[in-house]
């Protein structure tokens, strides 16, 4: 995405990487919480969080134009979506996958550059989209 008004751009990235920021540290602080509240009335909350998080991410990135961010995001917002209607169980390995995948988003996101351009290696986070794509489609046809 191309904006006329590079000080426009400049405090919209700024913007971004704080809104992230906090989106990707309520994914890594609620990932484990809905592990221990399954099955109960918090699994609702929890989920419903991790989903907000994930579904603001997704649309924050389209912002400022990262839409290769878009698809892990979507997966995450998915996943999550089907955690909070209680379609799904989170299995500890799973867990740890998801856990991976935000773990390397947020430190993507962090090497992106003043200008946007994400400077980081994506070869992992790439493989983690994949994984979590076919899990959460594995999941929700056997829901």
């Amino acid at each position: 995405m191309e904006f006329k008004d590079a000080g426009f751009f400049k405090e919209l990235l700024k913007i971004f990487k704080m809104e992230t920021q906090e989106h990707i540290q309520e994914m890594l602080s609620g990932i484990p919480e809905i592990g221990r509240h399954q099955g109960t009335d918090a699994q609702f909350g929890v989920a419903e969080t991790l989903h907000r998080a994930a579904h603001s991410l997704k649309g924050a990135a389209r912002t400022v134009g990262l839409s290769d961010i878009e698809p892990l995001c979507q997966g995450l917002e998915s996943f999550f979506g089907l955690l909070k209607r209680q379609k799904v169980t989170l299995s500890p390995e799973f867990q740890e996958v998801l856990m991976r995948t935000v773990q390397e988003l947020g430190g993507l996101l962090n090497s992106m550059d003043d200008e946007g351009k994400i400077t980081g290696d994506k070869t992992e986070l790439t493989r983690l989209i994949e994984e979590v794509q076919s899990k959460t489609v594995e999941l929700a046809r056997s829901a």
